[in-house]
């Protein structure tokens, strides 16, 4: 657990820890070591805006190939898979 001082000293990286916890849940813990020396090398808020802007593009890139993987099979069962934005289905 981060102390206050620590989360102080460092909040980008604090944040960032946060995020990934959300994230990996129990895969975390495992991935922690490379979490924090990622999170000493966010120094401005521009390094932390543009991490967590790759962070999302590989988060979705993985989603959109799944949704796309899964696509032929859905067809074949009839269903159709498609992503929209919250409240346009």
């Amino acid at each position: 657990m981060a102390s206050w001082l620590d989360v102080m000293a460092n909040p980008k990286g604090h944040a960032l820890k946060r995020v990934m916890f959300q994230l990996l849940q129990e895969r975390y813990t495992r991935n922690e070591p490379i979490v924090d020396r990622l999170g000493s090398a966010l120094m401005t808020e521009s390094d932390y805006q543009g991490f967590m802007k790759l962070l999302t593009d590989v988060y979705e890139a993985g989603y959109m190939k799944s949704v796309a993987d899964h696509s032929e099979q859905l067809k074949k069962a009839g269903l159709v898979a498609r992503v929209v934005p919250p409240g346009q289905a």
